[in-house]
């Protein structure tokens, strides 16, 4: 499956050292002992002060110095809000969610990738960012929702004619679109976000989502949901299909249909 081999340049070996040092992330930082946890959280400061407060701001609020320059407005911290999570509708996230990020960038935003900066550096910035919303003192990020590997009928014809169907079920095009451009009747009246800023639908028709371009990355945000936005969590649809407007595997095939929309 094309969306999940690495990419051009990068040898196998390279992704299976990513693949170690995310897995790592989750006792470094999370299950790593206090004295090492507040190492990391001193050192992550430093590499936000440096790199991260010019648009997030000092205090993790948003308000960098450059954030009014940003069509797309930099996360505010204190809410202990994010959008891009494994965890269900509501919850924190985990270390590994806020690493992944940091690394990977959000596509089509102005929140670049990371990767240059070292693993310590990354791990320390993930628990630096946790000192600016009570939620991280009040509450644990519940457990992430199971990802499983997409079928080998993903993308077929088949597959993307259930998808538009499951589309129409669903009533996506209510906010997307009929042909997904985020252009629906629902689209125009919608409230701004938690953090006060403005709503769009996403258009899929521009290709790669901001979280991530494979299929279990569209497949998380669909049964996650977007927190703080309109877009809602379908794991509990997905999850008790009744065999009617929904059918073992629909996920899937509403990914297939997504997908097939891309320019």
């Amino acid at each position: 499956m094309k969306e999940t081999r690495p990419r051009a340049g990068r040898r196998p070996l390279q992704v299976l050292v990513a693949a170690c040092i995310l897995g790592a992330v989750s006792w470094s930082a999370a299950q790593a002992p206090e004295t090492q946890r507040q190492r990391l959280e001193v050192e992550g400061k430093e590499v936000y002060l440096r790199h991260c407060a010019g648009c997030h701001g000092e205090k993790g609020d948003g308000k960098g110095p450059a954030a009014a320059m940003l069509i797309v407005k930099p996360r505010d911290f204190t809410s202990g809000i994010f959008k891009f999570v494994s965890t269900p509708n509501g919850s924190l996230p985990t270390d590994e969610d806020l690493y992944k990020v940091i690394t990977r960038g959000l596509y089509n935003t102005s929140m670049p990738e990371w990767s240059l900066l070292s693993e310590k550096e990354r791990v320390g910035v993930v628990q630096y960012l946790k000192t600016f919303s009570p939620r991280w003192q009040q509450e644990r990020p519940e457990a992430p929702i199971f990802v499983p590997e997409p079928p080998e009928w993903i993308d077929s014809p088949e597959s993307v004619a259930r998808g538009a169907e499951v589309y129409n079920n669903l009533q996506c095009a209510k906010c997307h679109g009929a042909t997904g451009k985020g252009d629906g009747p629902s689209a125009a009246p919608l409230d701004p976000d938690v953090w006060g800023n403005p709503q769009k639908p996403f258009n899929f028709t521009r290709g790669r989502l901001k979280s991530g371009p494979s299929a279990k990355d569209i497949y998380r945000t669909f049964m996650t949901g977007v927190n703080g936005t309109a877009m809602p969590s379908y794991g509990d649809i997905f999850a008790e299909p009744d065999g009617e407007y929904i059918r073992e595997g629909d996920a899937w095939h509403l990914i297939s249909y997504t997908r097939s929309l891309r320019k």
